[in-house]
């Protein structure tokens, strides 16, 4: 047992340790061959149903043991593996894995693959030996193929369900903004981890299409969430639209804070970065009319016709005096303190110096931070929410070098984050880990010599599972896992869907972004849609960065 749990520690040391990954390949057979795998009896099969661990599902169709003492067990609703010595069944199951989940038959070779025999067809699963950088090279790849528009970075839908072969389109969102930021800070992140041109040229694009967004509404420092060409018809997309100035565009308004979030986001990482400098001359200018616009209007986001976004609400009168927005107290408060400080670093200007003061001196924002994560009532518990925390927690905690204030920050996501530690998440848990880091980190604006941290404090090894684990194949089938017998109590989330106690391995969950529940059991898109992969990209490039994950 101590040699495997050093053997673990060994696997799991680095990006680069080459690991073994399965995948689909074409089947290419009419028919299954003879098997090297032992047929299980009926009253083996029986026997499994009841035996630990316990099965996902038990509709048993057909098994067989392989030579290495591996279990391949079918059903009605997939297939499943057991090796030897494992605490779990895996499941292989949606059309990710499978053309369809009755598993009939079974073929084991002897170079270990699996020919799997389904009411719609054979599949030929195979292990391959890949590494991290192998597998995000794949992932920016398509992205780069499928997933740009005009600078901006986001999903896409096919117009064959399951294949890009058949075309696809990419519409407007309502998040375009924010996306495209995770997406050039998660460039910037390999540039800085790299040096590859490729990366800055990139990210450099994508700002260019953030930036658009705040030039297009001719409102100096508000930036739209979206923009569509005039020739396309702007009631197919929900939301408020208005012409541009010049009468080429359709941009969308009502912008919220994830928006803001994600331009500071993005201007902060770029800035340090990549920028050279007459980029940080010109994200000066850019950061300087977004924070005074803020300021200028009194802590409110403020578009036509002259009244505050939705969401866009940071004042102390919105958020420490009006109970309809005691949800967004902590968040909020958290955000405008980055705002700020990102402000502050990039422009020097004192005006946003004083409003932290004031802000955190007179009004609590600091210490509003410590509970931003809600836990309670559980409509409140908000994984959309996380994500722009973690957001905002990023550049505040790294540029943040006031000891008594980076205690408050700390305590906030330390707390934020043993809520969502259970998760495995590696986007959380890089951010937390980067925020510790800071602490000893003497220069933040350079990339660190070390990791300088305990890889236990942020789950290093949870993220290099999940790395390994996540497929590159984004496209949003369909998962089902509500009728599994292998997840425990199932509740409902804040949009009554099922949900589990415990998250289940990427592998086996659909694809979503960080904003998505992690717990969710059913979800997907019958394979008409594919994400962009940033997800996946963005915290894998910021744990090189800050050789979190070396």
């Amino acid at each position: 047992m101590l040699t495997a749990l050093l053997y673990s520690a060994v696997l799991l040391a680095s990006h680069d340790t080459p690991y073994r990954a399965w995948v689909v390949e074409p089947a290419a057979v009419q028919s299954l061959p003879a098997t090297t795998g032992t047929k299980l009896s009926p009253a083996e099969l029986a026997g499994l149903k009841s035996a630990p661990p316990t099965l996902p599902f038990d509709d048993l169709t057909v098994g067989q043991r392989a030579a290495d003492g591996t279990l391949w067990v079918g059903s009605s609703q997939g297939l499943m593996q057991l090796a030897p010595g494992a605490a779990r069944w895996r499941l292989f199951h949606s059309q990710r894995w499978l053309p369809g989940d009755r598993v009939e038959d079974l073929a084991l070779t002897a170079d270990g693959q699996v020919l799997v025999k389904t009411s719609a067809g054979i599949a030929r699963l195979a292990e391959r030996e890949t590494t991290l950088e192998q597998k995000m090279i794949a992932i920016d790849d398509a992205l780069q193929k499928y997933h740009v528009q005009r600078g901006f970075v986001g999903s896409v839908n096919l117009t064959t369900p399951g294949t890009l072969a058949g075309g696809h389109t990419q519409r407007s969102n309502d998040n375009d903004g924010l996306w495209t930021a995770m997406y050039i800070a998660a460039e910037a992140f390999r540039f800085g981890a790299t040096g590859d041109p490729a990366a800055k040229a990139n990210a450099r694009r994508s700002l260019e299409a953030l930036m658009f967004l705040e030039r297009i509404t001719n409102i100096p420092g508000f930036a739209a969430r979206s923009v569509l060409p005039i020739e396309e018809d702007k009631q197919t997309f929900h939301g408020e639209w208005h012409r541009s100035h010049d009468g080429r565009w359709w941009w969308k308004g009502d912008t919220s804070s994830d928006e803001v979030d994600g331009h500071y986001f993005a201007y902060a990482i770029y800035y340090d970065i990549v920028a050279d400098s007459q980029e940080k001359q010109e994200i000066r200018q850019y950061v300087a009319r977004i924070t005074d616009h803020i300021l200028d209007h009194n802590l409110h986001y403020v578009g036509p016709p002259g009244i505050p976004t939705t969401w866009g609400v940071w004042s102390p009168e919105g958020l420490n005096h009006d109970l309809r927005r005691i949800g967004d107290r902590g968040l909020n408060s958290l955000e405008i303190l980055s705002f700020l400080k990102v402000a502050e670093h990039i422009t020097g200007n004192p005006r946003y110096t004083a409003k932290l003061a004031e802000l955190i001196d007179e009004h609590a924002y600091a210490t509003n931070t410590v509970l931003q994560k809600q836990v309670w009532p559980p409509e409140f518990v908000n994984h959309s929410d996380d994500e722009l925390a973690f957001l905002a927690y990023y550049p505040l905690l790294v540029l943040e070098r006031n000891a008594t204030l980076r205690q408050k920050y700390l305590a906030s996501i330390r707390r934020s984050f043993l809520i969502e530690r259970p998760e495995h998440s590696p986007f959380f848990n890089l951010i937390y880990g980067a925020a510790l880091q800071a602490s000893v980190w003497a220069d933040t604006t350079r990339r660190p010599a070390e990791a300088l941290i305990d890889p236990a404090e942020y789950d290093r090894d949870e993220c290099l599972t999940w790395f390994r684990d996540v497929p590159a194949d984004t496209i949003q089938w369909t998962i089902h896992n509500s009728a599994r017998r292998d997840v425990g109590r199932v509740a409902v989330n804040r949009f009554r869907r099922a949900r589990a106690e415990v998250v289940l391995p990427v592998s086996e969950r659909a694809v979503m972004k960080w904003n998505g529940d992690p717990y969710s059991l059913d979800a997907g898109s019958d394979g008409h849609s594919r994400d962009d992969g940033t997800a996946i990209l963005l915290p894998y490039w910021m744990g090189r960065y800050h050789r979190l994950i070396d």
